[in-house]
């Protein structure tokens, strides 16, 4: 009888520390799902900001370029005509 109740507990404590594995390892799961989505969302996350910023980039207006005088050859620069001063009284 006593060698009966040794395996019974053998069995038992064999039965418990499968279950105790079967914990760890759904936690071992859970945990891996859990960077798993954490990191996609990361992802998703960083997907959208770049692109926020791209549309941000294509709507802004360009800076305005520095205008420039039209170069105009010598012989047809107008001559400049002198100004009447008027006579103070």
């Amino acid at each position: 009888m006593g060698a009966f109740f040794g395996l019974a507990g053998i069995f038992v404590a064999a039965c418990l520390y499968l279950f105790y594995a079967l914990v760890k390892l759904v936690f071992l799961l859970a945990t891996f799902a859990a960077q798993l989505i954490f990191a996609i969302s990361g992802l998703i996350a960083r997907a959208i900001i770049y692109l926020y910023h791209l549309i941000r980039a294509r709507n802004a207006t360009p800076p305005a370029a520095p205008r420039t005088k039209k170069r105009v050859p010598a012989g047809l620069k107008p001559k400049r005509i002198a100004r009447k001063r008027k006579a103070k009284l």
